[in-house]
């Protein structure tokens, strides 16, 4: 089996791109996304490069902060401060083609980073949302990258497309699921299958700013797990790889 232990959020905040530099150092995830409109943006590119990471996608994000383009080109997708509406208000508010010129102005600064990114995911859910799902996978099939798939749909729409994406995506890693308990239902149900999963996770270190970005804060939680994890020997026998494995 092909895992992918993913971490998104790469550019929220400090303490949380340190968080994701360690653990591709200990060898506790193989991939991470990387939010393009943030503070911290640019910290996470230069310490991409600076660590040499191969295996670097993009979190696309209609939710968290302002949009990469000026708010007058994407009115749908921004309240009357240029912030994006939450993500139970976007099928309220979004239009296709607001929402495919922003994720498409995401893409972009991160190819003008000088990064290659190996694939395209999204903070929050809004693959739940047909019109920006939409976009999503056009932009992915353009653009020639794989894609997070979180549900049947999306991944056969994705496939239908001829846009690689996992055999598997789990969310259960997260929240109640930060436990080591959740890697022995990982290894009964995928271990000994011949398929790809992405297990989802939020490494990183939490301090008082992340504290202000972020209601997740089990993410220290979840790298204790995944040392713990991988002391006990649960990626031994399986292949830890990015999605340019896939």
């Amino acid at each position: 089996m092909k895992l992918i232990l993913n971490a998104d959020d790469f550019g929220l905040s400090p303490s949380i791109n340190k968080g994701i530099i360690d653990c591709f150092k200990e060898g506790l995830i193989s991939s991470t996304t990387m939010m393009m409109n943030t503070p911290y943006t640019e910290e996470a590119i230069k310490l991409a490069k600076e660590n040499g990471l191969k295996s670097v996608g993009i979190h696309l994000n209609l939710t968290y902060g302002k949009s990469v383009l000026p708010a007058s080109e994407v009115p749908s997708l921004v309240d009357e401060n240029g912030v994006f509406h939450y993500v139970c208000m976007l099928g309220y508010y979004t239009q296709y083609l607001d929402a495919k010129k922003e994720l498409r102005a995401q893409i972009e600064k991160f190819l003008a980073s000088g990064l290659k990114p190996t694939h395209l995911d999204h903070h929050h859910y809004f693959n739940e949302i047909p019109n920006i799902l939409k976009a999503y996978l056009e932009l992915a099939q353009e653009y020639n990258l794989p894609v997070r798939s979180m549900d049947d749909n999306a991944r056969a729409l994705a496939r239908q497309m001829g846009i690689k994406t996992t055999d598997e995506f789990s969310f259960a890693f997260h929240g109640n699921g930060v436990d080591i308990s959740t890697f022995n239902v990982f290894k009964s149900l995928f271990w000994n299958r011949d398929i790809s999963l992405e297990v989802l996770t939020h490494v990183g270190y939490i301090d008082d700013y992340t504290r202000t970005q972020t209601n997740y804060l089990k993410r220290e939680d979840e790298i204790a797990v995944l040392r713990e994890a991988k002391k006990q020997g649960y990626f031994d026998s399986i292949e830890l790889v990015g999605f340019d494995k896939i």
